[in-house]
């Protein structure tokens, strides 16, 4: 070996080395997903550790940048197509040797939020990307639509679907995922409603994106709902588990240890989607008012007439509603249920779940007890005729249906 073949050698692995793509221990993007809603596309970078960035936006065309520091991509720098309604395309570039480039080509001009994602035991490291419409026609379309549409002979029911997007909920061991159960059963039960005059049915979500807890409650809120169910899919360590069940807020304690392992499991959505949980002190004041109460004995009696309906076409894991925190039940003011369809986790159920049949007699059952429920509270107070303005202030703040 010559000495000028040592020379040239090391100048060429020094030169290799100098380039960031080539060295070890780098910040590497593994992969990208993305979820959209009708106003609000929500991307996730999948990580292997938290690095530097700096992010902008640049017009015609619109854009918006996010500069990596130290970090690569273990893909081909292909553009990613997205084409809904914020983000036409993702393109990935080197902007300069130790710079990541990733532009987001905008639809229109859109807002930004970044942050990471922690890693958990069901989802890796992320840095998320969510880009939102200001002011969006889409919302201007559904409020005026309200506005428009005589809702005050009507009772209002919002059915909220579980999870979505990066929170594909529990998932059963032939890979169906609870979120894809759940709204579908939510659409064909907003159908059954929709097909009586005296009702009027609305979805928290009607696609696969990611909405915080808080923000399916405020859906409700600004519909003035007379009735909130929000739809879920149990899941049992137990595989022969099964059956279904519905809960009902508590400001207590959990009526039993399982209530409080599946509000502490629904709870944790948030934390998934990246929502910090932190109290809020509105909500806490509202909490104690006697209001509550009487709201949490309504729905404990929905809840009751649901359990008796469902029991006649399928097998229920409770005789009465269970209580725990669950906070997408926390409402002062309208009569709020969680109902578990059934295990997810129970082979034979996880196939039943996705029957078209099944769902049917479930939907029947829930709607022939919220209407016997409806109208005892008709009876017992005049119908609600609230103005029915709907508040847009910041966020995912849309009501598809």
């Amino acid at each position: 070996m010559t000495r000028s073949f040592i020379y040239y050698a090391s100048i060429f692995l020094s030169f290799f080395f100098s380039f960031p793509q080539f060295a070890q221990g780098m910040n590497k993007i593994t992969g990208v997903r993305f979820w959209s809603s009708p106003e609000q596309t929500r991307i996730a970078l999948v990580i292997n550790a938290k690095f530097l960035y700096k992010y902008f936006t640049l017009t015609n065309p619109h854009r918006f940048v996010v500069d990596c520091k130290d970090t690569i991509t273990s893909f081909p720098h292909n553009n990613i197509s997205v084409n809904d309604a914020v983000v036409s395309q993702i393109r990935f570039g080197r902007f300069k040797k130790d710079v990541l480039r990733i532009v987001f080509d905008l639809v229109q001009p859109a807002e930004e939020k970044l942050f990471f994602l922690e890693k958990s035991p069901n989802k890796p490291s992320c840095l998320v990307v969510e880009l939102s419409l200001p002011n969006s026609k889409y919302r201007k379309t559904e409020s005026q639509t309200k506005k428009n549409n005589s809702f005050c002979h009507r009772r209002i029911i919002v059915i909220d679907p579980g999870h979505g997007g990066e929170d594909p909920g529990a998932i059963g061991p032939g890979g169906t995922m609870e979120k894809d159960i759940v709204l579908r059963f939510a659409r064909y039960l907003k159908k059954v409603f929709d097909e009586k005059q005296k009702y009027q049915a609305f979805l928290t979500r009607n696609g696969d994106y990611f909405l915080p807890l808080r923000e399916r409650v405020k859906i409700a809120e600004d519909y003035c709902a007379d009735l909130f169910i929000s739809i879920h899919a149990d899941s049992n360590r137990s595989k022969r588990t099964r059956g279904s069940s519905v809960y009902c807020l508590s400001l207590k304690g959990a009526s039993d240890e399982a209530a409080h392992c599946l509000a502490k499991k629904e709870n944790a959505s948030d934390l998934l989607g990246g929502i910090p949980f932190t109290e809020n002190d509105d909500l806490n004041f509202t909490l104690l008012d006697l209001a509550l109460t009487n709201n949490i004995n309504s729905s404990l009696h929905i809840g009751g007439l649901v359990l008796r309906e469902i029991k006649k076409v399928h097998p229920v894991k409770f005789e009465k509603p269970k209580q725990a925190g669950f906070r997408v039940l926390k409402t002062a003011e309208i009569p709020s249920i969680l109902i578990e369809l059934g295990f997810i986790s129970n082979p034979s159920e996880e196939k039943l779940l996705k029957q078209k049949k099944f769902q049917a007699k479930i939907a029947k059952a829930v709607f022939s007890a919220s209407d016997q429920f409806l109208e005892f509270m008709a009876r017992k107070e005049p119908l609600k005729r609230y103005p029915l303005t709907v508040k847009t202030s910041g966020g995912l703040n849309s009501i598809p249906h």
